[in-house]
């Protein structure tokens, strides 16, 4: 019989996205102004092997690597209205106690929008609904995606930016619903941006991410997974490339249950235009 997400759990996911409603400019926060558009290429490496079981507690499993290619694109429709898309390709091998099985190929599309609603006690508010087309198996997926699944998800965006001794802070925060078909338990997501630019091409980023299930998977497991992030975005030498930016950095996941514990290397190439 499934299980849905015990009642401690849901008051944590609320105070915790009510929390982000006070924070303090990155990709994903504000509206991109009509025939402009930005581009970010990322390449990362995952690697896992160790899960969390149903208590939060660590324990060896089967090696897990991942190498996934994803474009991903904003452009600026109208003055609110901001176009996003994405696709993936994904290589992932499992060595599951010297049985090796691997799988490749294009891996999701996703489409959809940010809309900007208007800005109270400085923060912005957009509404982003996104659709994703799953186009293979996923094998870091508790709930055992597979190729044809859709996931739905409707969002809110907070975004702000101040000064802090002279420098650009800024944060940007997501909470999500997101439905999934065919059974597979629908999620909750919370992700927290934070921002600095120390110096004028230097940007600093620091990101949560934060995914729990409302609901049992057939397997009778209730997961979820939280991860730190860190990168720094350097914008390239304008007099060879204008609007180029690269990023480097890494995630790590640091609270989990039923899921797998991950480290991600990150290298990503931004254009501007």
């Amino acid at each position: 019989m499934r299980r849905f997400l015990p009642r401690n759990n849901i008051f944590m996911v609320c105070f915790f996205a009510m929390s982000l409603m006070g924070g303090e400019v990155c990709a994903g926060g504000w509206p991109l102004a009509p025939g402009s558009g930005e581009i970010i290429t990322s390449i990362t490496w995952l690697s896992a092997d160790e899960r969390y079981n149903a208590d939060g507690n660590k324990r060896s499993t089967s090696r897990y690597t991942k190498l996934e290619i994803a474009p991903y694109a904003e452009y600026g429709l109208l003055e609110n209205l901001t176009l996003i898309g994405e696709a993936a390709y994904t290589s992932e091998e499992t060595d599951y106690f010297g049985y090796e099985f691997s799988n490749a190929g294009l891996s999701r599309l996703k489409a959809g929008a940010r809309i900007a609603l208007g800005t109270w006690k400085e923060t912005l508010y957009s509404l982003q609904p996104l659709i994703t087309l799953h186009l293979m198996e996923n094998g870091n997926d508790p709930a055992a995606t597979r190729s044809g699944d859709v996931d739905t998800e409707f969002g809110i965006v907070m975004a702000r930016s101040d000064m802090f001794y002279g420098m650009n802070i800024f944060s940007v925060q997501e909470v999500a619903y997101r439905y999934r078909d065919r059974q597979r338990p629908d999620e909750a997501r919370a992700d927290v941006t934070l921002g600095i630019k120390p110096w004028p091409d230097i940007m600093f980023l620091l990101k949560s991410l934060n995914t729990v299930a409302l609901k049992s998977t057939a397997n009778d497991e209730l997961y979820q997974s939280s991860k730190l992030g860190f990168s720094t975005v350097h914008t390239l030498p304008r007099h060879f490339a204008p609007g180029w930016s690269a990023e480097t950095g890494i995630e790590q996941t640091i609270i989990g249950r039923s899921t797998i514990e991950e480290t991600v290397l990150r290298f990503a190439i931004w254009y501007s235009f």
